[in-house]
């Protein structure tokens, strides 16, 4: 492989940090649930009941539908129309899409009248992100050059951190000033469209996927991408690389709704398909959906002071996008699998001794002593050094490129998506276990990270250094469209 020139390389900087914009969305707003839940002014907004203090406040059951409409949302579009129109009109007109519903509906969310309307606009804006998140890595994962396409996309995950952070530094300064009334909590959510509005114009700076245009026959736009990104004598190797596997391909494609069959009834695909789903499931269920979504209302049981939460909240993720730059520096050094189990295993530990302090000081009255909260809180810091770089990240790099160009889009939309499956789930159990199980809740937490690392270890093969078109060599031992030939070949037999 040839040096690429540093204006290519700069270029394809360019696009992958364009696209990761899409995560950035994500990560503040996401950031805004866990942010505006404990406002008291937006509790005052929409409570339909009282706290322990006799102040207007959301219930449990109310608060899990916001995320529950949001996450409906996003596994609509995620799993049925992401897909179909990036298979059919290129990689980037879902994100551009995701991102116009993105802006329409943060207005929606920002002036509703009513809690029902609320919610509509978050289900809204989780059908923009629907749209986005598995479109986003598909793009980048077939952009990126292969000697450096973990580092690129890792810059996926750390959007998600940079978003978070100015979500929360939004907050915290809301946070001090109560005059503003409503606007407190409008603020942290108007400011939503800014990220979408810049997406919408930096989108098409970028080139399409040179894979997606070679696979409808637009082979020579395809090789002038490749030359904006490659280095010259890579560009005519990595075009014939890319038509040969394509070519195969495409000869054999089922058609858009077909590949959902030939995903659930093929083995060699359907074995690939698990393994994304299980550990973007897990990505979700190793604690962080919980932390993310409920850490504001821990620290605030904890400390009780709403300003103490933001200012912690702001601190994490300062340190959300440090330690996601561990993933940019080590994935392509160390591999994604060794990453992958690390990081469960470092989860796991954290996890293990925010559950022994929490039992211990609260059994002997010392929890709410501010040494024992720092204590707690290290701990929940300890636990995103380890997930940032690993499951946060690196979950994403391995879903978006362990697929055939055939099944990409609708693999990775599938897998991506069962985060929200999982995000529904824990809206309502965590809250739930929390209450009944205390600080016990977090021994779950830490026997599924050990479990995970164990799965990892012995059953995931190491993707560093594979190019794309080589990924079913090393799943299946034959090229994909060879297996399919077989597999078709046998029926008519």
């Amino acid at each position: 492989m040839g040096a690429i020139p540093r204006s290519r390389l700069l270029y394809a900087y360019f696009v992958c940090i364009s696209t990761s914009l899409c995560m950035f969305m994500y990560g503040y707003d996401a950031s805004t649930f866990n942010a505006t839940n404990t406002s008291p002014s937006w509790n005052a907004a929409f409570g339909n009941t009282v706290d322990s203090k006799g102040k207007p406040a959301v219930s449990s059951d109310t608060v899990g539908l916001v995320g529950v409409g949001y996450s409906c949302g996003a596994v609509f579009t995620g799993f049925f129309v992401a897909p179909i129109l990036s298979d059919r009109f290129g990689r980037r007109l879902p994100m551009f899409i995701g991102a116009l519903l993105i802006i329409g509906f943060t207005f929606v969310q920002t002036f509703s009248p009513t809690f029902a309307i609320h919610v509509l606009g978050r289900t809204g804006v989780g059908l923009g992100q629907g749209l986005m998140l598995p479109s986003g890595p598909v793009y980048m994962g077939e952009m990126a050059p292969v000697e450096i396409r973990g580092t690129m996309m890792s810059l996926w995950q750390l959007m998600y951190s940079v978003g978070a952070f100015f979500s929360y530094l939004v907050a915290l300064f809301m946070g001090w000033h109560s005059e503003l009334g409503d606007w407190q909590w409008r603020m942290v959510l108007i400011l939503q469209v800014v990220s979408p509005a810049v997406f919408i114009f930096t989108v098409w700076m970028g080139p399409e996927s040179p894979r997606w245009l070679i696979y409808n026959g637009r082979n020579d736009e395809a090789r002038a991408v490749l030359a904006k990104l490659r280095s010259d004598e890579d560009v005519d190797r990595e075009l014939e690389e890319i038509s040969e596997y394509i070519n195969a391909e495409r000869a054999n494609n089922p058609g858009a709704w077909a590949v959902y069959q030939m995903l659930f009834t093929k083995a060699n695909m359907l074995k690939r398909l698990a393994m994304a789903i299980f550990i973007n499931f897990s990505q979700q269920t190793t604690g962080q959906n919980s932390l993310n979504s409920y850490s504001s209302k821990i620290y605030n049981k904890i400390f009780n002071n709403q300003n103490t939460t933001n200012i912690i909240n702001v601190v994490n993720s300062i340190c959300g996008i440090l330690f996601t730059l561990n993933s940019t520096i080590f994935v392509d050094r160390l591999g994604r699998i060794t990453i992958l189990v690390v990081g469960a295993l470092g989860m796991g530990t954290a996890m293990l001794i925010v559950s022994i302090v929490g039992i211990t000081t609260e059994a002997n009255g010392t929890l709410y002593q501010m040494g024992t909260g720092i204590g707690l809180v290290s701990m929940f810091f300890v636990f995103i050094f380890f997930y940032k770089p690993s499951w946060g990240a690196t979950v994403w790099i391995y879903t978006g490129e362990i697929f055939p160009m055939t099944v990409r889009a609708q693999a990775v939309g599938i897998a991506s998506q069962t985060q929200n499956v999982a995000s529904v789930a824990l809206s309502y159990l965590f809250p739930v276990m929390l209450t009944n199980l205390g600080w016990k809740t977090f021994f779950v937490f830490m026997a599924y990270n050990y479990f995970i690392a164990v799965i990892c270890y012995f059953f995931y093969p190491e993707t560093k250094g594979v190019t794309l078109e080589d990924m079913d060599a090393l799943f299946d031992g034959k090229p994909a469209s060879v297996a399919v030939v077989e597999q078709d070949d046998e029926k008519k037999v």
